[in-house]
Order: structure tokens, then C-alpha cells, then sequence
């Protein structure tokens, strides 16, 4: 029995009855089929496209130019100059970081709301005479006890944004509390006087702390007889106060009333009632107590600033939103 020779014919013959069957049978017959024989198909297809990818980059390889020994050094060198470039602007911009939060900080604190309308204006102190602070001392132009080697700076220029001068006696505040007021401004310049100046005075009150497990005692009128009794929160009134800068480094609250017991570790805080404050802010912590030599009735309150106000470098001015230019 003779055979027919399998031709082209009959090959394409199969394939075609092959894809019919598998059409009519369905994806259930055909899919199963279909992921066992791309393991087979997949290398007679894939094996001459990346055989062929392979030699065409091979034959458009040029070849790599080689360095010199004074080119290697000087990339080397680029590379680490980079490299601390890139330090300095990350630490740059961690300060940067820093100081908007802070004045976030100041602006929730501060800054323009239904009840506080205010708008704060970030400065930077500038100069002191010259830079650096320890080198010459600026004193207060109103003094009237005259100069002298040694005096301690009181006043500072400021840099601001602002193209106008701004109005006299407003607040100056660091990050923690109040530092000074403006008493002379221009064009993107203002003068600031510290809390500290020999001229400088503000309305202040005293907030006498209760340390718990620590009981203090304070003196109270009754008609008119005295009578001494313990500081509770019911009868720890705010002391008001008349505070100045003693031309140093301290504030001073001179003829306060004995029978208030003020001690070390009380707070004094400008009033907002009596200033051009949209809050009571913080001014330091009392350092000591002396008694009036003249009246016993009376003591002298000495008054750390909280900030180093003689080095303070960024502030930032209160100024109300209000078209009032000074306090009445």
C-alpha cells in the first residue's frame, strides 16, 4: 500500500480543522491547551528577537573613552565638592524649616482672627552700632545720666519688609516673650528699645506661682484690719506693676506692696489691658526681692528677661490692624 506524500496543503488543511475544533469546543477545551503549548512556542518565537537584539547592540557598542589619571582626580574632587554642597543647602533648608514653623507658631498664636486682630511682622536685628555685639555698645539717646565705657547696649536696628515706617510703640516679641517696642522706624528700618533700655517702662502684672505641696501665705484687708491668710487661685489676683529697664540686663518693678509676697520664680507679664497688646505676654521669671530701705511697706521686684535680649537676632512686631497709630 503507497502512502501520499504530506504536503503544505494537507499541513494547512490540519491546522485549519485544528483551529475550528478548538472554536467549537470552546474556552474550557482551548485555554487549558493554549497555556501548555506558549512553553513550547514561547523559545522557537522569543529566542531570534533578543538573539538579534543582542548582536545589533553589540555592533553599535563604540568603544569607551578611557580617563587620564588628572581627569579621574578632578571628577573625584566635583564629586565631593557636591557632596558638601548638598549638606549645606539640606541644613539650610532644616533652618528654614525651623523658622517657618516657628512663625506658624506666632501667627496661630498672634496672628489675624475674629477676636485678636493683629498682624505679625517678622524682623531680624541688624546692628548694634556694629556686628558683632560684643565689640561696640549702642545706648539709649534719651538717657540722661550721660555714657561711659562699658554701658550695655539697649537699642537695636531692625530689618523688616515693610516699605513703610511703622508706627511707635509697638510690641516686639522673640519666639517665648516680649522683648522690646519699636521707637523709630523707616523705610524697611526700625529702631527697636529692649525691655531692659534705663528708658524703657510698661504696664505689667505679676502672677504669683503656686507651687503644689508648697503652701505661701499673702496679706488681705478685711474692713480695716489686716489679716494674713493662705494664696489659693480664688485670691491670686494679678499684681499691677509699673515696670522699667534698669539699663542692664534686668527689669525692675520698684514700690511694690509688701503685704503681696511676691518671691522668686513669680512671672511678670505685660498687660494687655493697659498696652498695645492683643494678649498678656510674657516677659521673665522674678529673680529677687529686696525690701525698701526708706519703707518697709514696700519692696523692689528684680526681673530676669526670659530671652537673651542682648543677643536677640529674630523678632517679630506686633502691629494691630487698627488705624490707630499709638496707644492713648
Amino acid at each position: 500500500m503507497r502512502l501520499h506524500a504530506f504536503s503544505k496543503r494537507h499541513l494547512l488543511a490540519v491546522l485549519l480543522s485544528f483551529s475550528l475544533g478548538m472554536s467549537l469546543a470552546g474556552s474550557r477545551v482551548s485555554l487549558p491547551l493554549r497555556h501548555a503549548t506558549q512553553f513550547a512556542l514561547a523559545p522557537l518565537g522569543d529566542a531570534p528577537m533578543y538573539a538579534a537584539t543582542k548582536l545589533r547592540a553589540r555592533l553599535n557598542r563604540q568603544a569607551e573613552p578611557q580617563l587620564s589619571d588628572e581627569q579621574v582626580n578632578q571628577l573625584q574632587a566635583e564629586n565631593r565638592y557636591l557632596r558638601r554642597l548638598s549638606d549645606y543647602w539640606q541644613a539650610q533648608s532644616e533652618v528654614f524649616e525651623r523658622q517657618a514653623q516657628r512663625l506658624a507658631n506666632f501667627q496661630r498664636m498672634y496672628g489675624p482672627t475674629a477676636d485678636l486682630g493683629c498682624d505679625l511682622i517678622s524682623a531680624r536685628v541688624v546692628g548694634a552700632g556694629s556686628l558683632p555685639y560684643d565689640r561696640t555698645r549702642v545706648l539709649s539717646s534719651f538717657s540722661r545720666q550721660g555714657t561711659k565705657p562699658g554701658d550695655v547696649a539697649t537699642m537695636r536696628e531692625l530689618a523688616t519688609n515693610r516699605s513703610k515706617a511703622l508706627p511707635p510703640q509697638l510690641a516686639v516679641v522673640s519666639e517665648y516673650s516680649l522683648v522690646g517696642r519699636i521707637i523709630d522706624s523707616g523705610k524697611f528700618t526700625a529702631r527697636l528699645q529692649l525691655v531692659t533700655d534705663r528708658e524703657f517702662q510698661i504696664n505689667g502684672r505679676i502672677r504669683r506661682v503656686i507651687v503644689p505641696g508648697q503652701a505661701r501665705t499673702v496679706t488681705v484687708t478685711e474692713g480695716s484690719l489686716p489679716r494674713t491668710t493662705q494664696l489659693t487661685p480664688e485670691n491670686n489676683a494679678p499684681i499691677v506693676v509699673l515696670a522699667v529697664g534698669d539699663g542692664a540686663n534686668m527689669v525692675v518693678a520698684p514700690d511694690v506692696k509688701a503685704y503681696y509676697n511676691v518671691q522668686p520664680g513669680d512671672q511678670l507679664w505685660a498687660s494687655a489691658e493697659k498696652e498695645y497688646l492683643p494678649v498678656d505676654i510674657y516677659i521673665g521669671k522674678v529673680e529677687k526681692v529686696e525690701l525698701n530701705e526708706k519703707d518697709s511697706r514696700r519692696v523692689t521686684v528684680y526681673i530676669r528677661p526670659h530671652d537673651d535680649v542682648a543677643n536677640v537676632r529674630d523678632v517679630f512686631i506686633i502691629s494691630p490692624l487698627t488705624t490707630r497709630a499709638q496707644r492713648p
